[in-house]
């Protein structure tokens, strides 16, 4: 028999195979677990097990409001429609273009026509494979498309040449913002539809669309720098300006309408940045494009568009307001010259970083100050009607497009009845609102605005008033033709303060006159205003563009200075300046003098070029990533850790923050648990068995439930945050939130990232969908309607981002200065309404700097402000740390941060083991525990949970299988091993044995 020759090679081969899947394996078991917070909640991995004890009672704390997933499902669809179509704003409406009539026969065109934006890019985004497009909702309501144009925008040869270019999400580079295009596609790309349109006659509608997403900011092209970063790829470089060929698109309908192909050109603005709308009005572009109807819709969300077919049609009439300012030319916002960051021109000798995710040596400066959006439009304008001196030479009329509030109907309102009585602590509004139309039922919103008097005192103290401010709405029922509806709005006192920063210190009620006016649109309240004062269109020689309604207004007078009304906060703390570090012209960190805009000389203040600061020693230092230097170590004593007290989280339901029980339960917890809580708050707060606590999840969510970043399960997506707040209708918009909380509730979340509270400081900011508006006040209340609801069910929200995180450049460590009247009136006023009046219970800190200080080190921000003044019960957590040192673990956790957003352990879990010793740092992380358990013990992670029940730690699945794998591999490599030795021996056996010979 013939001898089998040893299979040396094979089992070689075999032997080093297996060694190397089994070493590869042990490296992605080690990354795995760096990145374990990350995988388990992207693959819904447990990583506990629950002992029941004895309970007879319910544990289920928030319930349900569905009987089905189907059921919430369908509501949703419905509730997105129709928050759309109350949202969207009706700008042009020249000869009853809109509605279409009944069975109407149209043409789409724009490639957003079949590529609607339905909301922005980065964490917030959202899948919306599935969601119906404008076709689709058109036809539901009767309304006939033009199938050929449409099957050339939608081939795929269109769609690869002319879709929208946007950067990659979440970019976080400079050269990001260049990378926005429109990229519409030419006219000439449309000629072999051409013969269709005359069949499809009744109406061009053109859809104009605008992206933004996290991580980039919209190129305007200009803001009185030369910077590389400013400018889009298209044009002049402004992204928000029509592109020559979204131009050459309404030329060519003109001419088509002028011969009589198309009867009417309705435009559909599909975008949450304000686009300009020079090409409306012929006397501002010197080109007539022959435009009928023109209507905002913002981003639609995922049933939205379903709402603006119900509008086309006329099912339902427009009621929505816009919460933006809407301009001929956007650089006519004083904001814009100080919106994109720019270097300290001597950060290199600092070696201030100035990109990457620890930006030091960029900055922005908030020079425009409290007036925002109209409260600069409006106030200047007031000035000039008014003859004020160094009003300067500015035209509302040439300036202004579409006002904040305003918002046309297909019916007619007029009010009525106007009365206001004063209480202690409010004023009280009535009116009533008539439908004065004859063909459509439709809403109503009414807008209440106060003028506060700018005084001798203010001028002498450095504090400005804007002419309008709103401070109260409400919307009516639908009312029928003829109909009407007493409406009452409430306007609490407090609304009168001005934050005095100079003097008093704390907030204020100057004295003098108080004018209160029902209107239409805030241009429309401060025309009522001027006439309530005598001034008319014919004795201002035409400055004033509309005489006013003087019945519509009320005066107050205050009699003497108020400086003490107002002066503590929720806890009784007093108020006084909190941010002067981030004022340049008060910091101790000099980084040079900024001159503030101002009512008294606009001609003198308003900028014409980014304010220029320098960096230097100080500021510097100021920077550095740590500033802790443990010399706090023992101030304190060393808290008790992992006593064997026997309670549980559960036992903690019900009691007060205060209660003496908290302190027994903290005694339980060991350092280790709190580190991995703390370290790694990625999308969850961690599972601690000492006490009987679950791992929770969180997720993003300021349109809805979405898990783009982790992969899980996500709902509905809403419309953009600014047209819920368009609706102005709290009642709408909480029952949004309830169905959020309901879809967090359904699918295993507890906590939200979400609803985002920046402002629209001006229309390039790359999150603008993300928030609400540019004036604080409807954001606010909008904000505390949608967290009420949410929070109803169980889930508590992160608002975010405190604060100033208003724009997406250099976004991960910029300087931000500001003074601290427009910190408190502007930017901090959504989180306040959201706070006390919605009772929001968490805030995620932005990646921006207050001054030289990052927001979750800012212990006035977070100690002093939100906890102190507003009261806020829960938890303060990082935006995403993962990569950042200067979102630093020591410094955080003094300030009152208490969760840091990262889910690898590289920098902040390792920097934590530094610190085990150091009883103050330990104290601060006791403290932040605290906050965190308060905030999960009244959530509906405790349902299901009683107070006889414990929690036992376990492997999630995921890292067994890697452990079954590497045992696998291990064994397979060692037998693998032991053949190939066997092979060896065999082989040299057969050589030994062989004749001399054959050996030779």
């Amino acid at each position: 028999m013939k001898n089998t020759k040893p299979k040396v090679r094979l089992w070689s081969v075999l032997t080093g195979l297996t060694a190397i899947l089994t070493v590869a394996a042990i490296v992605g078991n080690i990354i795995a677990n760096q990145y374990a917070t990350t995988l388990n909640v992207a693959l819904n991995a447990s990583t506990y097990k629950i002992i029941h004890g004895e309970n007879t009672g319910d544990t289920e704390y928030f319930k349900k409001g569905f009987a089905s997933d189907e059921e919430r499902e369908a509501y949703e669809a419905e509730l997105c429609a129709t928050v759309e179509a109350e949202g969207a704003a009706l700008l042009k409406n020249e000869n009853n273009a809109l509605p279409l009539a009944s069975g109407a026969k149209v043409s789409l065109f724009g490639h957003g026509s079949v590529d609607l934006m339905y909301g922005g890019t980065g964490s917030g985004s959202v899948d919306t494979s599935k969601a119906p497009n404008l076709k689709q909702a058109l036809e539901a309501q009767g309304i006939t498309i033009n199938q050929t144009l449409w099957d050339l925008y939608s081939s795929d040869s269109m769609m690869s040449k002319y879709s929208r270019m946007t950067p990659a999400s979440i970019s976080d580079t400079l050269e990001a913002n260049t990378q926005y295009a429109v990229n519409e596609a030419p006219w000439s790309a449309l000629s072999s539809a051409e013969s269709s349109f005359a069949e499809y006659g009744d109406a061009a509608i053109v859809v104009l669309s605008r992206s933004g997403g996290e991580g980039a900011d919209l190129p305007s092209g200009e803001n009185g720098t030369s910077d590389s970063w400013i400018s889009g790829q298209e044009g002049d470089g402004n992204y928000l300006a029509l592109s020559a060929e979204e131009i050459e698109l309404l030329q060519n309908l003109k001419a088509l309408k002028d011969n009589g192909t198309f009867k009417k050109i309705v435009v559909l603005i599909n975008s949450s940045n304000a686009i300009e709308l020079d090409f409306l009005n012929p006397e501002i572009c010197g080109e007539d494009y022959g435009i009928d109807a023109a209507m905002w819709i913002g981003d639609v969300g995922q049933t939205g568009i379903n709402g603006v077919g119900q509008l086309l049609s006329g099912a339902v009439t427009p009621s929505g307001s816009l919460v933006d300012t809407y301009l001929y030319d956007n650089m006519a916002n004083p904001a814009m010259y100080n919106f994109y960051t720019q270097a300290y021109p001597n950060a290199a000798e600092y070696n201030l970083l100035t990109e990457g995710a620890d930006v030091q040596g960029m900055y922005s400066v908030y020079q425009e100050g409290i007036y925002l959006g109209y409260r600069y439009f409006e106030t200047r304008y007031e000035d000039v009607v008014m003859g004020t001196a160094k009003a300067g030479d500015y035209n509302w009329a040439t300036t202004v497009a579409y006002p904040f509030g305003y918002g046309d109907s297909y019916t007619t309102f007029a009010y009525s009845n106007f009365n206001v009585t004063e209480s202690d602590d409010a004023f009280t509004v009535t009116l009533k609102v008539t439908n004065t139309g004859k063909t459509f039922s439709g809403k109503e919103t009414v807008q209440i605005y106060f003028q506060s008097p700018y005084t001798a005192y203010d001028k002498a103290n450095g504090i400005e008033k804007a002419a309008a401010e709103l401070c109260g709405f409400a919307k009516t029922d639908v009312l029928a033709p003829g109909a009407s509806e007493d409406v009452t709005i409430t306007v609490p006192k407090s609304e009168l303060r001005t934050y005095d920063a100079n003097n008093a210190k704390t907030y204020i009620v100057d004295a003098g006159d108080y004018y209160f006016t029902a209107a239409t649109d805030s241009h429309n309240a401060v025309n009522n205003i001027l006439a309530a004062k005598g001034y008319t269109v014919e004795n201002t020689n035409g400055r004033m563009t509309e005489n006013g309604n003087t019945d519509l207004v009320w005066k107050w007078t205050n009699d003497t200075l108020d400086t003490t009304t107002f002066s503590t906060g929720a806890n009784g703390t007093a108020i006084t300046n909190l941010f002067d570090e981030s004022d340049p012209n008060k910091s101790s960190n000099a980084p040079g003098s900024v001159t503030w805009m101002s009512r008294s000389d606009w001609t003198g203040t308003i900028p014409t070029a980014p304010a220029q600061l320098t960096a230097n020693e100080t500021l510097a230092a100021s920077l550095a990533f740590t500033k802790y230097d443990g010399s706090e170590a023992n101030s304190v004593e060393m808290p008790t850790l992992g006593a064997k007290n026997g309670l549980t989280l559960a036992s903690m339901i019900g009691k007060d923050f205060d209660d003496p029980e908290w302190d027994t339960l903290l005694d339980q917890l060991t350092y280790s648990e709190m580190v991995n809580t703390i370290t790694l708050g990625f999308h969850n707060t961690a599972a601690a068995a000492s006490i009987g606590k679950t791992a929770t999840k969180d997720e993003n969510g300021p349109q809805g439930l979405t898990a783009a970043l982790t992969g899980g399960a996500s709902a509905m997506c809403y419309t953009s945050e600014d047209v819920m707040a368009a609706t102005f209708n709290v009642d709408l918009i909480n029952e949004v939130g309830r169905c959020i909380g309901e879809d967090c509730l359904a699918m295993g979340y507890s906590g939200l990232y979400g609803p985002g509270i920046n402002m629209h400081r001006t229309a390039y900011c790359g999150r603008n969908f993300e928030y609400y508006s540019e004036d604080p006040f409807v954001a606010g209340t909008i904000c505390a309607a949608e967290v009420q609801g949410i929070q109803s069910k169980g889930v508590y929200v992160y608002l975010k981002h405190v604060a100033l995180n208003d724009s997406e450049t250099s976004r991960r460590g910029v300087n931000t200065w500001l003074n601290e009247q427009t910190a408190r009136e502007i930017y901090l006023e959504v989180a306040d309404k959201a706070i006390t009046d919605g009772g929001a219970w968490s805030v995620m800190t932005g990646f921006n700097r207050w001054g030289a200080t990052w927001c979750g080190a800012n212990a006035n921000l977070l100690t002093g402000f939100l906890r102190g003044e507003l009261g806020m019960r829960g938890m303060c957590i990082t935006d995403f740390s993962g990569s950042s040192q200067y979102m630093d673990l020591v410094d955080g956790l003094i300030a009152g941060s208490d969760i840091w957003d990262s889910p690898m352990p590289k920098i902040h879990t390792t920097k934590a083991a530094n610190y085990e010793n150091d009883a103050y740092i330990v104290t601060q992380m006791r403290n932040a525990m605290h906050h965190i358990l308060y905030t999960v013990v009244n959530s509906n992670a405790m349902n299901g949970w009683a107070s006889t029940d414990t929690l036992k730690t376990i492997t999630p699945w995921w890292q067994t299988a890697i452990y079954a794998l590497i045992a696998v591999l291990a064994v397979l490599t060692i037998l693998c091993a032991w053949q190939l030795s066997k092979a060896l021996k065999a082989k040299k056996s057969m050589v030994d044995t062989a004749p001399a010979a054959d050996q030779k």
